[in-house]
């Protein structure tokens, strides 16, 4: 049996010639999409013995699997159970065998673009292990299901449902251990558990109470769920979940709304909030209230937020824009002010300096998304549920430091 190894640039133009010039095929992958190896096979379908596709972690495109579904070779395996992952390519000649096994799915990413790596095996019925190869094929096909159209219609309904999570996969957040040390503990490093103690231990003498920033947070999420734009509301709503209550007022029957950011009762954003207030809305209703909130949601929330200012020269920056955001999703976002810029940054592992409204999302959320603390699942007991709720935007309990 002679080998030959296939280089990325090779597999594609060996393995359509394979096809158009074999008597029979019988091929085996975990994963399939359309590209220029499929379309050669389709020409030549009527020569499958067995065409085995796997669908786990929903990679392969439903319309792969609905043209493969007209013919009688083909099957497919469940997104359920061990993972299902070969790459076997095998074609006959009479009594020449010669497969492609290694890395390349049959996928146009794998033939194209991706490092892979395979080799020719090119022998006949005598070499056993490409006999135990077609077995392996054949066997697959025997434990794998028809492609019905049952099949067909729940997963073409959860490939969609799962397209972002599968563009998550891809992502490489920029998680950072803290720049400096210091006594408080790095967000990366906690526990729900660790996570807990912080938040409920970090009453300093001087500065704002626990309960208090939890009374902050239930006022802001009885002012979102009613459902009303931000911009219909009473002037000192708004104002309140906007941070420029002012000091006198902020302090309302034993709760301080001036927490999680005080933006001052005067100036462009304040005035903004008091006289025309929709752009600040049309931003907000970007966030969605209840469901994941990804970085399109904010880059859209930010453009729409910078477009509220007006046009000269003066524009939102983080604190008061991560203010809205920690009001509306106290889950998702923290606001960094004067108080915690320091901390919290240093703590994340980014430069208090540099850290702005373009590279928030990036420094601070996507690497708090991959935290042990942030993933924990709602607890049922209803004191930490409260919390969890708020868990982001209650980092500044933590990272708050007194003027």
């Amino acid at each position: 049996m002679d080998v030959k190894f296939l280089s990325a640039s090779q597999t594609q133009s060996t393995l359509i010639a394979l096809v158009e010039n074999c008597e029979s095929m019988q091929w085996a992958v975990a994963w399939a999409t359309e590209n220029a190896v499929f379309e050669a096979a389709m020409k030549d379908s009527s020569k499958f013995e067995h065409f085995v596709v796997g669908t786990h972690m929903f990679q392969t495109q439903p319309e792969v699997l609905e043209r493969a579904a007209a013919l009688a070779a083909a099957a497919v395996v469940p997104p359920t159970g061990d993972l299902f992952h070969p790459k076997v390519y095998l074609f006959r000649n009479g009594q020449r065998i010669r497969c492609v096994v290694g890395s390349p799915n049959l996928t146009k990413a794998a033939m194209i673009r991706n490092v892979e790596a395979s080799v020719l095996l090119d022998g006949s019925l005598d070499d056993a292990a490409l006999v135990e190869l077609s077995l392996f094929v054949a066997e697959a096909w025997k434990g794998a299901e028809d492609i019905s159209h049952e099949f067909l219609f729940r997963y073409r309904h959860q490939y969609a449902a799962k397209t972002a999570a599968r563009q998550e996969l891809i992502k490489f957040a920029d998680v950072r251990p803290p720049s400096k040390l210091n006594t408080k503990r790095a967000p990366h490093d906690m526990s729900w558990a660790d996570y807990l103690v912080q938040v409920r231990s970090s009453s300093h003498p001087s500065a704002h109470l626990f309960k208090e920033r939890l009374g902050v947070l239930t006022k802001a999420r009885a002012l979102f769920v009613t459902g009303i734009p931000y911009a219909k509301w009473n002037e000192d709503d708004r104002k309140l979940v906007a941070g420029t209550l002012g000091r006198k007022k902020s302090q309302q029957l034993g709760v301080d709304y001036g927490l999680f950011g005080s933006m001052g009762a005067s100036g462009t954003f304040a005035n903004l909030v008091i006289e025309a207030p929709t752009g600040l809305s049309h931003a907000l209703d970007f966030i969605p209230l209840m469901c994941a909130i990804t970085q399109g949601d904010y880059d859209r929330y930010c453009k729409v937020f910078r477009a509220a200012f007006d046009q000269d020269g003066r524009v939102g920056g983080l604190p008061t824009a991560t203010r809205l955001l920690a009001m509306k999703r106290p889950d998702a976002f923290v606001c960094i002010d004067s108080a915690n810029r320091k901390d919290l940054c240093e703590n994340f592992g980014v430069s208090p300096s540099t850290t702005n409204l373009e590279n928030y999302w990036q420094r601070i959320i996507e690497p708090m998304h991959g935290d042990p603390w942030w993933r924990h699942p709602q607890p049922s007991n209803a004191a930490d549920a409260e919390i969890w709720l708020g868990r982001a935007a209650l980092l500044d309990a933590i990272y708050y430091t007194p003027r």
